[in-house]
């Protein structure tokens, strides 16, 4: 039997085993993604719902015992939650939620009401019937969960909301632009949702934009969306200022 031959005979073996060794490792990172995706999901959910309050420390032991995990797909998590400024990894010392200054929020939204209403009025003109039609749905769900008391669902239906309506703006620095500036003041945001009287506000808020969005009226939605923001703006930071007072 010739060299070539021999090679010709193995070589078929061997693409077989690889393939069927291939089959496994995929499975087994779906499986690490969906838990990674869990703990972040879990412990921004604590965040936003201030169960995890700032500057409260992330001992890992505690933690992976809680959720059963080691502390791979925790240290994993940890870095997502910190690109998106809800926790500060600080070498050589415990991981801890992140202090939130009121001064920089108060000057962040500032900046949003003035960019809300170039989206509101760029949204509102731009928005096919079945976007809008799209965005209607959502509200219609986020008063849903209002009356149901659902406060994590709310907020996080609430920021899909905005999110959709900056995208329909169609710019796309405005849209980096917004979500930059958002995500500093996410976590500050959900804060007002535990007063009531503001929750009771911003719902009643969100169904009179609406209202403009379905009538066409881009200069009027352009004017309420911006106005929403600064009435959120106004009770986020007073809520900052009275709890930096009780520190």
């Amino acid at each position: 039997m010739t060299e070539t031959a021999t090679r010709t005979r193995v070589r078929p073996r061997f693409k077989s085993a690889r393939l069927k060794l291939s089959v496994i490792p995929p499975k087994q990172a779906l499986q690490r993604h969906s838990l990674h995706d869990q703990l972040v999901a879990k412990l921004r959910e604590m965040i936003l719902n201030s169960e995890l309050r700032p500057g409260t420390a992330l001992p890992e032991k505690m933690l992976c015992e809680r959720f059963g995990v080691s502390r791979t797909p925790l240290r994993e998590a940890f870095k997502v939650l910190a690109s998106e400024g809800l926790i500060e990894l600080r070498p050589h010392r415990t991981p801890q939620i992140t202090l939130i200054d009121p001064d920089e929020i108060t000057a962040v939204f500032e900046v949003m009401v003035a960019l809300e209403q170039l989206v509101g009025l760029r949204s509102a003109s731009l928005a096919t019937p079945k976007e809008i039609a799209a965005i209607d749905a959502m509200h219609a769900t986020l008063v849903a969960l209002h009356r149901d008391g659902s406060r994590a669902a709310y907020f996080s239906m609430n920021q899909q909301i905005h999110a959709e309506i900056a995208r329909l703006a169609g710019n796309p620095v405005l849209q980096t632009i917004w979500a930059a500036l958002t995500a500093k003041i996410v976590r500050a945001r959900s804060l007002a949702n535990f007063d009531a009287k503001r929750w009771d506000e911003s719902i009643n808020e969100h169904e009179h934009f609406m209202a403009l969005l379905r009538a066409g009226e881009a200069e009027g939605f352009a004017d309420a969306l911006s106005e929403h923001m600064r009435r959120t703006g106004s009770a986020v930071c007073t809520m900052l200022t009275a709890l930096r007072e009780e520190r």
